[in-house]
């Protein structure tokens, strides 16, 4: 597709033959609105010379300095002699096929000479016989020119999509060379979640369009450009030069529309702002909207905020219609004076008719050839800007470290860290270790145990030398590291990882994993790891594909194949990361085997978070804060009674479960892909390698405790103000914001002040609810906001959860879209039906401007036959009375203009903010588990809610005017040619489906070559991902030469399709346009065969002849379009599709009990819950719970035993998989939804602010309660002393454009707003743990107040202060109650909730720290 302007449209060109679409295409950009009126650069002879869209370009980016670049022709670095002779052979086609159409009117003005023969003095006169042949001369012209425009079409397309293809392969192998060859610490800095590939890809992508395609279509346009120049100089100098006189008039009327235009788009960016905020908020903190039972509220305010957006796309259809009439208008009025003067120029014998005719139209193609060229600057000013970015990475110097280097003749394996200090280049500030020392005695195992934040997980990269110790040396066999030549190191190291990196190959290549090994050899590395049995039961054995694009494998099987890979290498080393930790126990018996043959003759290096696994290594290694503290075997340690030994108790008291109970038992299939993702995407605050190493995320037993609590310290600045590097929610479990993520421009505003709004969670936020390892815990989409890196966002410990499948989802989506058909175009109009006083004027514009293509080529027709004076007796009077036609044409178009696209306009408008308001109505109609799903994230939603809309405008109301108009085009043509001769016509007729089809070969051509082996590119950096995600794998293992031969083999394939696609491409487009032109051949011979038969005169021939030729364009216009609405089908499906969705929990459902009396007794019965987005992880199983009225219970366990999950269930967010939740002996689901959320008050651990004024948000609970009540709820909830000290008191703003308020202050916030709601019920996830230690005290006062209360309240409770005042303390583990009774009673019972209580695990705790 042409780039056009402003809102899609391009100010038209002069050529008043063909009348616009002034609806293109919304941009597809992720602009909140982008729907204008527009002009469809369409068919190719569609743009004017009007402002063209570079140069409005260059207005956006004066806001801010320009991005740096490279020049031009740097662009072409990497072409070699082959790439030079395909760009000049495509360069010459280009200009070739762009001069076609000039050389064409000039031979369609030498036929118009053929009229000549009318006159009694041409030497024509009366032979008919040498009038056929002249004519058949011409026509034969004609086809000379089809032929040739085939060929120059054909070798231009092969050749730019080869040579693109070509050049962009050398610098993509060059950028993953170097990509592959960087330090670790350039991934810790960039991030290792794939961004960097993905960015290599899109930006590869601009370059291969900038050197490909738009050069070609830039070299076309100018030929056309010279070409019609010389053209009409050649036939008529005077009226060339008068065409271009009036040019720059034409050009004023578009390009002040368009500076009009500019500005009112920045106004409905803006105001469309304003409701995305609305709309972002409202889907983002779903569940307090849901808890407070305020989606009225919400839709009122988004229906508001519309109105802003609806005004200012009105005056952008007004001004759109003006500047259109005003530029075609002018147009028109221009050709008339040509006309005239024309007949000057002939009654002085200066020219004659056709030389007029071909003159003019000449200069116009010229103009339009122009503009198409100044087009492409844009593209070529992308394509710079991206080609700096990645030469400049290609131009990196690489991996530091030495490649030079002794190796040692034999490895004993004695390690030794001697007084070795490291912190992270990321961030130098934290130290890792400090004075570390520990010696790993030859062929002996060493197990490194500690707390969280220790510095054990560093231990590992600085022996594979991923990073050097700032100061202090690591030894191997005496021999410092450095020394060594670093892949002869790593080849004498195996690293065996708790979730192995597995590349999307086949299992045979990922146990080689770049090393040169034999079948033989790797089936035996296979059967020393107990590997060989499962590997054979696969159907097709070792070459089964695996990784993202193969085969799901289970945890146990991706070890063991991970330990294969150790085996096959062979080494001196071995470091083990947790390997087992995240297995079921048969599965964990099965590996430990394995790991133990691996063991054995080898020094091993153990990294432990279950202590119980490590009993009988020879030595243990207790850390602390970077030092070694303890050392000596299991029995010595427990003797010695110190942190190894307190470690110990922990773990044994609290005996996790190692995984929650899955409904099938069977392994998640999913663990790899997004597990692997997930845990790279964050940086740990201290240990970014580890962070890396997925392996090292897990964490298991009691260790989760300190992790929550080291959490619980984290946040202790409120001044930070990008998210910290982690966030906490639900007993603290760490979840990640990462700050890389590129967010979303449209919502500056909103994302900037990100730290505003709830830290992480609030259940709201469920993006990740899909992908949380806990289902207690959803994160906020908000602090992720780049849809494309979903996966990579978030991760829990608690255990290996269950993300969703990358599969499941993917056909999750596309399933309910199948059952979804496109919607009828009744029911489309059906939407607008309100507005058909609107349509009616607009048809009747759209229909008249149409109607003005055929009339202006009849028009002219009749002036060419007043030229060589045929049944005319003066032609002087003749032609004034027709050009003065014309001028009244022209008046009359800026009428119809304005009132085709101002009330097409106001339709579009109207129609758009209607879908944006039924969608965001459904939307809030969906139960929580619809949010869950990683589709339906708040940013994905607001986005469909941003652009979907405009997409059903565009398919409807723009397309409608262009029908309406292009078909008034061809019946009028099609009358005035019946009425001139029904033969011709038919035969213009027939020609009507060969056209089409070349209009929309035509169209797909200018969307781009490239599109079809994207995909293959998209399935090439799959591979590339995997390695840049497991980058430390992939190192460890020297298997980057693996990688990049890979990559080029996938390159080379890629090449040879673009080869046979190009060439493809090519011949349909190449015969596309033979089409154009051999249609028009056709009608010129059989007019000339009409004529000969005397069923026409050839004056009236001719007529009939310039009449189609210059309607043809209109003709196929519409069908052009086809490519365009096919593509957005998707939009227009999904907007149907969730406006037609059936919630599961129907909050609209008014059957529903409404007693006028609580009493508050809640009960569990026999209740199995899981996530719908993860059905196969049991939550609750088979639970029992009774809490009577007026009592308050706390319900207290482990991150990830379901506590937040029994909230949930009261709201009435999920339903229960099985059993039963009452209220006062009746099933929940016999209430009516609202009035049940009604009688309850919810505070989340993260409590929701909203992005308004503080007396907005405590009386979001209550919207009728008074400034009393108000001040009231505000005082018990400790708050009203903060509030009344801000400058603007209770008006102040707090969110996106406010204050920024502690978590404290936003804490008892939340606590005012449920004391004023007064519900009967409390539901409290307590959320101190993530609070500052003075305000925690006073918001402990608050809710210490509030439980007082005679309501019913149940307590997630995470501090033994609150268990002293409940009446029931209820211990969850792994789904089930296990503990339950009085804080005193069970303090006696010494059993998980003295562990849980314990003081200790915050101690010594308060670094940013994460393994």
């Amino acid at each position: 597709m042409m780039p056009t302007g402003l809102f899609g449209w391009a100010s038209p060109h002069v050529q008043p033959l063909t009348p616009v679409s002034e609806v293109s295409e919304p941009p597809e950009s992720p602009s909140p609105y982008g729907d204008g009126p527009a002009g469809d650069a369409g068919v190719g002879a569609r743009e004017g010379e009007g402002l063209g869209p570079g140069e409005e370009e260059v207005e956006d980016d004066e806001v801010e300095p320009p991005p740096s670049a490279v020049s031009f022709w740097r662009l072409f670095e990497f072409a070699d002699g082959i790439d030079w002779a395909l760009m000049v052979a495509g360069a010459l086609a280009a200009a070739a096929h762009g001069a076609a159409l000039v050389i064409y009117l000039h031979y369609f003005g030498r036929s118009l000479n053929l009229l000549d023969s009318e006159r009694v003095e041409s030497a024509l006169h009366g032979r008919s016989d040498e009038l056929l042949h002249r004519f058949k001369e011409h026509a034969l012209y004609i086809v000379y020119i089809a032929g040739g425009v085939f060929a120059a079409g054909w070798i231009e397309v092969s050749c730019w999509i080869l040579t693109g293809e070509r050049q962009t392969a050398v610098i993509r192998s060059k950028y993953v060379q170097v990509l592959l060859n960087q330090d670790m610490s350039f991934f810790d800095t960039y991030g290792n979640n794939g961004d960097i590939v993905s960015q290599v890809l899109s930006d590869v992508l601009l370059i291969q369009s900038a050197i490909s395609e738009k050069v070609g279509n830039y070299i076309h346009n100018m030929a056309t450009f010279v070409g019609g120049l010389v053209v009409g100089l050649i036939n008529c100098w005077q009226i060339a030069l008068l065409t271009l006189a009036t040019g720059p008039l034409i050009v004023a009327a578009g390009g002040i529309s368009n500076i009009f235009l500019h500005r009112l788009a920045e106004n409905i960016q803006d105001a469309y702002a304003e409701a995305a905020s609305i709309a972002e908020q409202a889907i983002a903190y779903i569940r307090t909207l849901y808890a407070f039972t305020n989606e009225t509220l919400a839709k009122y305010s988004y229906a508001t905020s519309l109105q802003a957006t609806l005004r200012y796309g009105i005056l952008i259809s007004l001004v759109q219609g003006i500047g259109l009439g005003f530029t075609y208008g002018l147009a028109i009025c221009s050709c008339a004076l040509q006309l005239w003067v024309g007949r000057h120029l002939i009654a002085r014998g200066k020219a004659d008719g056709g030389q007029v005719v071909v003159a003019l139209f000449s200069v116009i193609l010229s103009g339009l050839g122009l503009n198409q060229a100044a087009t492409n600057f844009y593209s070529f000013e992308q394509g710079r800007i991206a080609a700096y970015r990645l030469y400049e990475m290609i131009s990196r110097s690489t991996s530091s470290t030495n490649q030079e280097g002794s190796t040692l003749p034999l490895v004993q394996g004695n390690i030794e860290f001697r007084n070795v200090y490291f912190s992270y280049l990321s961030r130098p500030e934290i130290p890792i270790l400090s004075g570390f020392f520990l010696t790993v005695p030859a062929r002996k195992t060493v197990a490194l145990v500690g707390r969280n934040g220790s510095g054990k997980s560093s231990i590992i990269p600085l022996m594979e030398r991923f990073y050097d110790p700032t100061l202090g040396e690591v030894l191997l066999d005496g021999e410092n590291i450095k020394n060594l030549k670093v892949e002869w190191l790593r080849s004498q190291i195996g690293l065996v990882t708790q979730e192995p990196a597995l590349l999307s190959l086949s299992i045979r290549e990922n146990i080689a994993y770049g090393r040169s090994a034999t079948f033989d050899q790797i089936e035996e590395a296979a059967k020393t790891a107990h590997a060989h049995g499962f590997i054979s039961s696969l159907e097709k054995g070792y070459e089964t594909q695996v990784g993202r694009a193969g085969m799901a494998l289970s945890d146990e099987q991706k070890i063991k194949i991970s330990i294969a890979r150790a085996v096959l290498s062979n080494p001196s080393i071995l470091l083990l990361d947790e390997v087992t930790g995240g297995l079921d126990f048969e599965a964990e018996k099965a590996v430990q085997e394995a790991l133990d043959v691996l063991m054995l003759g080898r020094s091993t290096i153990i990294i432990a978070r279950r202590l119980s696994l490590i009993k009988n290594a020879d030595y243990i290694a207790v850390m602390e804060e970077g030092h070694l503290v303890e050392m000596g075997t299991h029995d010595e340690l427990l003797n010695l009674d110190g942190l190894y030994a307190e470690l110990l108790r922990c773990e044994e008291a609290t005996k996790l479960p190692k995984r929650m109970p899955t409904k099938n038992g069977k392994e998640r299939k999913s663990l790899q892909i997004e597990d692997l993702s997930a845990s790279q995407s964050f940086q740990e605050s201290s240990s970014p390698k580890m962070a890396k190493s997925p392996s090292l995320q897990r964490t298991h037993g009691m260790l989760q405790f300190w992790r929550s609590d080291t959490n619980k310290n984290s946040h202790d600045s409120p001044k930070d103000q990008s998210p910290p590097s982690e966030q906490t929610i639900d007993n603290g479990i760490p979840l990640v914001a990462t700050e890389r993520v590129p967010s979303i421009k449209r919502q500056d505003s909103f994302e900037m002040k990100l730290p505003d709004l709830p830290k992480v969670d609030i259940h709201p936020i469920q993006r990740q609810s899909s992908k949380n390892s806990e289902p207690d815990s959803p994160i906020s989409p908000l602090l992720t906001s780049d849809p494309k890196n979903e996966r990579s966002h978030s991760q829990t410990f608690s255990r290996p959860q269950s993300e969703r499948d990358d599969t499941s989802s993917e056909q999750s989506e596309p399933e309910e879209l199948q059952h979804h058909k496109p919607p009828s175009f009744w029911r489309l109009a059906a939407l607008s039906i309100a507005e058909w006083p609107y349509a009616l004027l607009g048809t009747i514009g759209a229909a008249i401007f149409g109607s003005f293509n055929p009339l202006l080529a009849y028009t002219i027709a009749l002036i060419v036959s007043a030229y060589y004076r045929i049944d005319v007796s003066d032609m002087h009077h003749e032609v004034n009375r027709w050009c003065l036609f014309i001028v009244g044409m022209g008046v009359i178009t800026v009428l119809v203009n304005w009132l085709q696209h101002f009330y097409f306009g106001i339709m579009g408008e109207k129609m758009t903010e209607r879908i944006r308001r039924m969608m965001f109505s459904a939307i809030l109609r969906n139960e929580v588990g619809w949010f869950d799903k990683e589709e339906n994230s708040a940013d994905t939603l607001s986005m469909r809610l941003a652009n979907d809309a405009t997409f059903v405008r565009a398919a409807f109301s723009n397309r409608l005017s262009i029908f309406i108009q292009d078909t008034a085009a061809v019946s009028v043509a099609l009358l005035i040619g019946m009425l001139l001769g029904w033969r011709v016509a038919l035969v213009a007729l027939a020609t009507l489906p060969v056209l089409v089809i070349s209009a929309i070969a035509q169209k797909l051509w200018l969307a781009g070559f490239s599109k079809g082996i994207q995909e293959m590119h998209r399935k090439a950096s799959l591979v590339l991902e995997d390695a840049v995600r497991n980058i430390y794998t992939v190192v460890a293992f020297c298997a980057g030469n693996k990688i990049m031969e890979l990559y080029r083999l996938h390159l080379g394939k890629i090449l040879k399709q673009s080869l046979l696609q190009g060439l493809a491409i090519g011949f349909g487009f190449g015969f596309s346009q033979f089409l154009l032109f051999a249609c028009n051949a056709l009608l010129l011979w059989y007019t000339a065969i009409s004529v000969d038969k005397q069923r026409l005169t050839i004056a009236t021939g001719l007529k009939e002849y310039i009449l189609f030729s210059f309607a043809s364009f209109a003709l196929v216009e519409p069908f052009g379009l086809a490519p365009y609405i096919l593509k957005r089908r998707k939009s227009l499906i999904s907007v149907f599709q969730i406006i037609d969705r059936e919630p599961k929990i129907d909050p609209d459902d008014n059957t529903g009990l409404k007693p006028p009396n609580v009493y508050g007794s809640i009960e569990f019965k026999n209740v199995d819950f899981s996530y719908p987005a993860r059905p196969e992880i049991l939550v609750l199983s088979n639970f029992n719970l009774k809490v009577s009225g007026g009592q308050t219970v706390a319900v207290v366990g482990v991150s990830g035993s379901g506590k937040s999950t029994i909230i949930s269930l009261i709201e009435r967010f999920y339903d229960p998989v099985t059993g039963q939740v009452l209220l006062d002996g009746r099933d929940i689901k016999s209430f009516n939804l609202r009035w049940l959320r009604s009688h309850m008050g919810l505070i989340q651990q993260e409590p929701v602010i909203f992005s308004t004024t503080i007396r907005e948000n405590i009386i979001y609970a209550r919207h009728n309660a008074t400034e009393a009540e108000m001040k009231e709820a505000a005082r018990i909830a400790n708050a009203h002393h903060f509030i009344s000290s801000l400058p603007h008191g209770y008006d102040t703003h707090v969110g996106m454009r406010g204050v920024d308020l502690t978590a404290g202050q936003k804490q008892r916030i939340a606590i005012a707003r449920v004391v004023l709601k007064n519900a009967p019920i409390l539901l409290l996830d307590e959320a101190s743990s993530a609070i500052e230690s003075e305000s925690s005290r006073v918001v402990q006062e608050a809710l210490d107040t509030l439980v007082m209360g005679n309501k019913t309240t149940i307590l997630i409770a995470h501090r033994a202060a609150m268990m002293k005042h409940v009446d029931n303390i209820v211990v969850l583990n792994g789904g089930r109650i296990v503990e339950q009774g009085t804080h005193d009673s069970l303090m006696d019972l010494n059993g998980l909730y003295v562990r849980l209580m314990q003081p200790h695990f915050g101690k010594g705790l308060r670094q940013h720290r994460l393994m």
